[in-house]
């Protein structure tokens, strides 16, 4: 449970740790991800029911708290289900740079790299668009950072191959992020849509 917190102060330590206790995806699943995903469901469950966000001086806009609780739960699964589909991609791009990484392997990188993402979703808690967005990249920013410094470690490969690796994997969730989009959008119209208080 620790490791998601020393990787924000020391990760290349903390990444050569994770990999020498090779965590099965399992392990990874109960050791962090199933409670770490709750962190920004639940802030964005809180904000957009009881707090609402406003466009200048207009009135809170709100979500129903039916509304919002399908959106959530379908947002964690797709969180859950999204990091093993992204490890795959991982490990299959991994012979390109010769390296022999398991796919469990491939899933913690991922998953610890997001820590300082679910981390910052705290802030959806209170969602002023600027100030949530300001602290989003920011955190994104330093998990692209965490994923830079784990490649080479975690995949086994030079520093040189794990640029081009790490890039690479960033180019993979740029595409899962427009996919997940579209998905969002067919699950709007099976009724997982959202629901505005009047």
């Amino acid at each position: 449970m620790k490791n998601r917190f020393n990787l924000l102060y020391n990760p290349e330590e903390t990444w050569k740790t994770i990999k020498s206790k090779q965590f099965t995806i399992p392990q990874v699943y109960l050791r962090f991800l199933i409670f770490m995903a709750i962190i920004p469901v639940a802030a964005a469950y809180i904000g957009t029911v009881y707090i609402g966000w406003k466009v200048g001086a207009e009135s809170a806009t709100k979500l129903t708290s039916q509304s919002a609780l399908m959106i959530s739960i379908a947002a964690y699964i797709g969180m859950l289900v999204g990091a093993y589909i992204f490890a795959h991609f991982v490990r299959w791009m991994a012979k390109t740079y010769g390296s022999d990484c398991s796919l469990a392997d491939c899933f913690a990188l991922i998953v610890y790299s997001a820590t300082p993402l679910f981390l910052a979703s705290v802030v959806s808690v209170y969602p002023i668009l600027w100030l949530d967005s300001l602290i989003t990249l920011a955190a994104l920013a330093f998990s692209v950072r965490l994923l830079f410094i784990g490649t080479p470690i975690m995949m086994g490969v030079n520093d040189e191959k794990g640029f081009l690796f790490a890039n690479s994997i960033l180019a993979v969730a740029m595409v899962l992020s427009v996919g997940s989009i579209a998905i969002s959008v067919l699950f709007w119209g099976m009724g997982i849509a959202p629901e505005f208080t009047h």
